[in-house]
């Protein structure tokens, strides 16, 4: 499936941020395949999601740490319930309990084909395990139209059914029906990618979050002007009385090279955000970054990510 010197990344997105004990047992799950190497956990309560970051070299270890994710979030995440559902429910989109599960090329050898592989493997594995409908997406998708994530997720867990039904929507493994209460997996194949939020502070709830979705749509890829491959949406931090402008920087080290760095991007916030008279504070890392892009066009003090820009670097 790879060769033995290739080394692959997954960035597994679960349902949940707000129970320690499933995060445990999910944390544990992982560390428990021989070969695979757990590097960060990051959770947000209003988001209601966390994200598990494990390496290996290894497509064969790589599926087995997923699936032993999957078993947990299958069995203790339940997206029909009052604290899933409704008001209830955290600002993040999702489909389901093991939400999105991309793996990614890290080391030299390793090709974007590679990945697609384990991804597809990974993929038939939790369809037949767990009886989930699985889709895949980026350099795994059947076709061009499939490749795009936000198209798969359009409609949530909530409309996923009738998603699933229409033409064209049907999951690549798995039954038609959803899963009750872990609905379908989002199993792709991607390059690095820069996931990080910025906070908006010093105003009152509401204008943050009008101002943070104003600058969402100023940057994002899709605006003309925008910052090409990004994806941005504007999100309430109800528990931390701010909004963030959250978003996904594709093809990380392409965007480094034409300057489209994370410091540049940082003070095109910061400067939308002065000019509605609101402030940025920490930058947010959602998984790791390669040294090079925390670097490029700045310092990387200069970020300020929470916990410190060495604690998110992939190399290390």
């Amino acid at each position: 499936m790879t060769t033995p010197s290739a080394h692959f990344e997954i960035v597994a997105n679960i349902s949940e941020g707000r129970d320690p004990e499933i995060l445990r047992q999910a944390a544990a799950a992982i560390r428990a395949v021989s070969g695979v190497t757990l590097r960060d956990v990051h959770s947000d309560a209003d988001h209601d999601r966390s994200v598990f970051t494990y390496v290996g070299a290894g497509g064969v270890e790589l599926v087995a740490a997923t699936l032993a994710l999957a078993r947990i979030a299958v069995a203790l995440i339940d997206l029909s319930s009052p604290a899933k559902s409704g008001e209830g429910r955290g600002v993040h989109p999702r489909i389901g309990a093991l939400d999105v599960v991309p793996v990614v090329p890290i080391s030299p050898t390793a090709t974007l084909e590679q990945a697609a592989e384990i991804a597809r493997v990974a993929g038939a594995a939790l369809a037949q395990t767990l009886r989930l409908p699985v889709h895949l997406y980026g350099a795994a998708a059947r076709n061009e139209e499939r490749r795009s994530l936000p198209t798969l997720r359009r409609g949530g867990f909530e409309q996923l059914a009738a998603h699933q039904a229409a033409i064209g929507g049907a999951p690549d493994f798995g039954p038609l029906e959803p899963h009750p209460t872990a609905g379908a997996t989002a199993v792709g194949a991607r390059t690095l990618m820069a996931a990080w939020n910025i906070a908006l502070t010093g105003a009152d709830a509401e204008q943050l979050l009008a101002v943070s979705k104003e600058i969402a749509r100023e940057i994002r890829g899709a605006t003309p002007g925008g910052v090409r491959g990004l994806q941005a949406l504007g999100f309430p931090l109800v528990r931390k009385g701010i909004a963030q402008v959250s978003m996904n920087l594709h093809d990380l080290l392409e965007a480094t090279d034409r300057d489209d760095t994370l410091h540049a991007i940082r003070e095109r916030v910061r400067v939308a955000a002065h000019s509605r008279g609101i402030e940025i504070g920490e930058t947010e890392v959602v998984g790791l970054l390669p040294d090079r892009a925390l670097r490029a066009g700045g310092n990387p003090n200069e970020l300020q990510i929470s916990g410190g820009w060495e604690r998110v670097v992939l190399d290390r």
